[in-house]
């Protein structure tokens, strides 16, 4: 019992001195709802952003698509799945030819918790005023698909809590459909 009372003692101590310890759990632990993409993708996004599908007429790359916005985290981006064979060979062939005048530009292997793939993290501007940043998670799933999820704001670079979000959401990514998938039968 006199654990608990010191304990508790403790932490209010804690806050009392550090009002600042209580907002650190709070503030990188959003409200989160889920989202299955496509019926084969699960992933968790923050209830403040909202998503709105764009309807698909040709789907010859381009499967689905839907647009990100989140005006709390100064947000915006989509979740995509494509259609892509040789996913290294587009990606360079994509920059190759984008009208964007990028100040900075990379491409680099990845793992979204099973998922491999290219992060392409770029800053680009739009005129002397405007800049814009990216950073894209092309991730190869289970179902020979490729999924895209990228993230943009209105500045030179994302800010700490851009950045905590953002890795909170690949957090949550996974293929949920895919664990049925696995051949049980018995052999020999």
């Amino acid at each position: 019992m006199k654990k608990f009372i010191l304990l508790g003692i403790f932490l209010l101590g804690l806050l009392m001195f550090y009002p600042e310890a209580s907002q650190l759990t709070n503030s990188f632990v959003p409200k989160m709802n889920s989202h299955l993409i496509h019926k084969e993708i699960s992933i968790n996004l923050p209830s403040s952003m909202q998503v709105l599908e764009n309807p698909m007429e040709d789907q010859e790359q381009l499967i689905f698509s839907a647009s990100l916005n989140d005006e709390h985290y100064a947000l915006r981006g989509y979740i995509q799945i494509w259609q892509i064979n040789d996913l290294a060979d587009y990606l360079q062939k994509s920059k190759e030819i984008s009208p964007f005048d990028f100040y900075t530009y990379s491409l680099n292997p990845t793992q979204v918790n099973n998922l491999q793939g290219y992060v392409n993290s770029w800053g680009a501007s739009f005129g002397q005023l405007t800049k814009i940043s990216g950073l894209e998670y092309w991730l190869n799933t289970p179902y020979n698909k490729v999924l895209r999820l990228a993230f943009l704001t209105s500045s030179p670079s994302f800010n700490d809590d851009q950045q905590k979000i953002i890795q909170y959401i690949l957090s949550t990514v996974s293929c949920p459909e895919a664990a049925l998938k696995i051949d049980y039968t018995i052999k020999g």
